[in-house]
């Protein structure tokens, strides 16, 4: 019986074991792919890095070849205007100025490691000069001569054409590269030996394990050069003559990069040793990667268990109903849903809400007696091409005694005649007996768009005899009150002027009807601030300007607007629901934008501080209790990391608003009830522990604790040693 028992033992280990192993090989199959899907992109990163890394070295290498020939062409440019060599053009077959030519010639060969040899033939008297070489002349063609060795140099092809050549020379003894400048004297030949062995020492410092060879080759496809495997590369002809150019030949990458006239540098690269290099890497690393996912398997499993507890916590913020016997994941699908749902439908609402705010504030441009704007002109007012500018112009009545109906007859045929490609437009915004005026719309590519229309309103006069006064320009259609007032400014100020343009007055800052965009902009910091008293005070004020001066109605229907559109944006901002303050909102802007300001000023005024009392008040019903404040600071007091951001992110509001609370709850701004919350604890711990004044510190939420000690004796007087030992406050 006993032996059975320990067989069965013995069965159920191997049983358990079979498992693991099992679940071992999964895990070796999956690592195995995990090796073969990352080795390859591990070869794709490496190639794309030493694909940068070696384009970098080409034109590198291209700029330092290029300027040692900008170099060579500074020699050569000095050797032509040698006072020896030209002593020597003027006195044949002279030894003592063909001396002192090779000497000259020596330096300049010296000072740049590209040119291995100059040579100087003169064709008048036969005097041939180089500094290393020897070169004859034989039935008129000239030799290179090196150890019995002769290939003839085609002199006189080149050099006088302007084009700076570099030709390759070659026979199946010798072969040179010369460099052949532009001459402009035909009385003698001055071309450049290049050093091949210096070519060849910069390609060897190129070279590196993927690399596998370097060639300078010229479009014949001869390697001139070459350092590293001998092999066939692509014809050059076939290159880009403009730019380094790449080819994939399958198992090599070969670059090839024009460098002067018909010479081209080709880098061979090699992809075999890329895989090579992350196949040894991870046959180094899988035994470390099974042991890794053994651990892993375990890991993987707590963490199973782990990521419970922080979806339920999430599913609380969503999920209402505690008796919903669904899955989580079910629950929580169905409030997303949900959300998804009405933020769609909050977004149907927004649309609508800037389309009755653009309609607004197009209304408060045009007055009673002005001109309808079609929804074309709208959307281009809004969303004009960039560089559209926009002007108001002043036309008052002519001296002839014709009547404004005539002047805007013959204004409008005036602008179409002027802008036939319908890039402009123009809208009446009013018109007097006197006068009347115009919204003018200047689209198009013109550069100088106001000298031009300055250019126009010129010729206009002339035709029609009637005054203009023009405003400045702007690209917002929300300047046009204050571009109104400056083009009235400019006529009033203008006098007898037949035309008067306001940039060119020095009255900008007497505007009658200057837009209160710093009253605007502090307007809405108050309400970002949730100051609604001091927003209050300033709605009044807005209210107490427009009642002082006559303004025209499109200005005070736009200040009206704006004034609206911030109240609005600002409970937006602070979450406030729009079905809370829609009515009183649409009665507002029905107000501003169907009645004069006389007419309505005192109910849109009563709905400006309703609306003002209704933000304050929706922020009240969605506001933390003071309780549940005060028992999280008290928790967190001891974090260093406790502040008015966090406090916001804890209880998902604005900061701003976080900061009103504390205000409002604790009669203190948060970071001195934070401190008097600290210091109290402090106290407490001084006089009844005997724990070190560091840990204190620290057990109070400071991490500094000389500022601590610092902030304590200032607020209290004393130190907290002093406390400790009795010493009174």
């Amino acid at each position: 019986m006993e032996k059975i028992r320990k067989r069965f033992e013995k069965i159920n280990y191997h049983t358990l074991l079979k498992y693991f192993l099992s679940y071992f090989f999964l895990l070796s199959f999956l690592l195995l792919c995990f090796f073969i899907a990352f080795r390859n992109q591990l070869r794709t990163a490496y190639s794309t890095s030493r694909d940068t890394s070696i384009q970098e070295k080409l034109i590198l290498f291209q700029q330092s070849f290029n300027n040692d020939l900008d170099h060579v062409f500074n020699i050569h440019y000095n050797l032509s205007n040698n006072s020896n060599l030209k002593m020597l053009r003027h006195s044949p077959g002279s030894t003592w100025y063909s001396s002192l030519s090779i000497s000259d010639m020596r330096e300049f060969v010296s000072a740049n490691p590209l040119v291995s040899d100059i040579v100087y033939i003169q064709n008048n008297g036969g005097n041939i000069l180089a500094c290393k070489n020897y070169i004859y002349q034989s039935k008129g063609e000239y030799y290179f001569s090196l150890n019995q060795k002769t290939l003839k140099i085609p002199v006189g092809r080149y050099g006088h054409d302007n084009k700076n050549s570099i030709v390759y020379v070659k026979n199946q003894d010798l072969s040179l590269l010369l460099l052949f400048p532009s001459v402009s004297n035909k009385k003698y030949e001055l071309f450049y030996i290049i050093d091949a062995d210096e070519i060849i020492t910069r390609f060897n410092n190129m070279l590196s394990e993927e690399i596998s060879g370097v060639y300078l080759t010229d479009g014949e496809n001869n390697i001139i050069s070459a350092s590293g495997e001998q092999r066939v590369i692509p014809l050059a002809g076939q290159m880009n003559l403009f730019g380094l150019q790449k080819n994939d030949e399958g198992d090599e990458i070969i670059y090839t990069l024009p460098l002067h006239s018909n010479l081209y540098l080709t880098v061979c690269f090699s992809k075999d040793i890329l895989l090579q290099y992350a196949s040894k890497a991870f046959i180094n690393m899988y035994m470390v990667f099974a042991a890794a996912g053994c651990v892993g398997l375990l890991l993987i499993l707590f963490g199973m268990r782990l990521t419970y507890s922080p979806l339920h916590r999430l599913s609380k913020k969503f999920i209402g109903a505690d008796n919903d016997s669904r899955g989580l994941v079910s629950q929580l699908d169905s409030a997303f849903s949900s959300a998804l749902l009405e933020q769609k439908k909050l977004q149907e609402k927004i649309d609508k809400y800037h389309s009755i705010m653009k309609e607004s504030v197009l209304d408060t441009i045009v007055n009673e007696n002005g001109e309808e704007i079609t929804s074309e002109n709208m959307d281009r007012l809004f969303n004009g091409e960039p560089g559209s500018l926009m002007f108001v112009i002043k036309i008052s009545s002519p001296e002839n005694g014709e009547g404004m109906d005539y002047v805007t007859r013959n204004f409008r045929n005036f602008f179409l005649r002027t802008f036939p490609n319908n890039d402009s437009f123009c809208i009446r915004l009013e018109m007097t007996a006197e006068y009347c005026s115009y919204l003018i719309y200047y689209g198009g590519q013109d550069q100088d768009k106001i000298n031009v229309l300055k250019y126009l309103l010129n010729d206009y006069y002339k035709d029609s005899g009637c005054r203009i006064a023009l405003s400045n320009g702007s690209s917002s259609p929300l300047d046009i009150p204050n571009l109104y007032a400056n083009a009235m400014q400019a006529g009033n100020y203008g006098g007898t002027c037949e035309i008067a343009f306001f940039d060119e007055m020095d009255v900008q800052g007497d505007s009658t009807y200057k837009y209160p965009y710093q009253e605007l902009s502090s307007f809405a910091s108050l309400l970002n601030q949730l100051k609604f008293q001091e927003a209050g005070t300033a709605v009044r004020q807005f209210f107490h300007t427009l009642d002082q001066s006559d303004f025209p109605a499109f200005y005070s229907r736009s200040v009206l607007t704006e004034v609206l559109t911030t109240i609005i944006t600002s409970m937006n901002q602070q979450n406030i629901k729009f079905s809370a303050y829609n009515n009183i909102y649409f009665e507002t802007l029905y107000y501003i934008r169907s009645f004069t300001y006389e007419q309505k000023s005192e109910d849109i005024r009563n709905h400006f501080m309703l609306l003002l009392t209704l933000f304050e008040n929706e922020l009240s019903n969605l506001t933390i209790k003071s309780g549940e404040l005060q028992e999280f600071i008290e928790q967190s007091y001891t974090s260093t990391d406790l502040s008015i951001a966090m406090m916001a992110e804890k209880f998902h509001v604005s900061i701003a608003y976080m900061s009103y609370l504390c205000k409002k709850y604790f009669n203190e701004n948060f970071s001195d009830y934070l401190w008097n919350l600290r210091v109290h604890k402090s106290k407490e711990l001084l006089r009844n522990t005997s724990k070190p004044i560091e840990e204190i510190c620290l057990e109070v939420g400071y991490e500094n604790v000389s500022s601590f000690r610092r902030k304590f004796k200032k607020e209290l007087g004393i130190t907290p040693s002093q406390y400790r030992n009795g010493v009174e406050e």
